[in-house]
């Protein structure tokens, strides 16, 4: 993604193995911790907690330090939502997710894409079903190497069943 050269140190984790894995619930927590610690611009929060008590890891990144709903507001900027792994044996939306945070904050080389916007990031909506984790999940599709499962632990499908209160 990045024209700017990565320092090794920032390599998403899936950039580390050429896109053949894709990291687990606690290496995504743990890149996502990284990423706030490190730059201003980014914050870390939970929004809840799984069917299984996972907690659902949101990234907020905003250059001004504008990072609640009322402070968007009066700011003027738009906020921008990005949902990744809703289907979690689709983990590519994460990890393109990672490597354009990494730019934005870190590289520094998209950093004008929050010049008007409050950027949320979710990196792992079904947290559960990425959790469910194995290489017979999606045998016909080209990569990663192991991915995550449909449905949550409790077999709703987040993407066709968004809107139902058991979701």
């Amino acid at each position: 993604m990045s024209q700017t050269p990565v320092p090794p140190v920032w390599q998403t984790p899936a950039e580390k193995t050429d896109y053949q894995t894709t990291p687990n619930y606690a290496e995504t927590v743990e890149f996502s911790r990284r990423l706030a610690d490190e730059s201003p611009a980014i914050q870390f929060r939970s929004f809840g907690q799984s069917g299984q008590g996972r907690e659902l890891p949101l990234l907020i990144a905003s250059e001004d330090g504008v990072f609640s709903p009322e402070a968007a507001k009066k700011a003027e900027k738009t906020i921008v939502l990005i949902q990744a792994c809703i289907h979690a044996g689709e983990p590519d939306g994460k990890d393109a997710g990672f490597a354009l945070l990494r730019d934005i904050a870190i590289t520094k080389s998209a950093a004008g894409l929050l010049k008007n916007v409050v950027l949320l990031f979710i990196p792992i909506y079904n947290t559960d079903g990425h959790e469910r984790s194995s290489p017979y999940n999606r045998i016909n599709q080209n990569g990663p190497a192991e991915m995550g499962w449909r449905t949550t632990a409790s077999y709703q499908n987040l993407n066709r069943d968004y809107m139902k209160a058991d979701t």
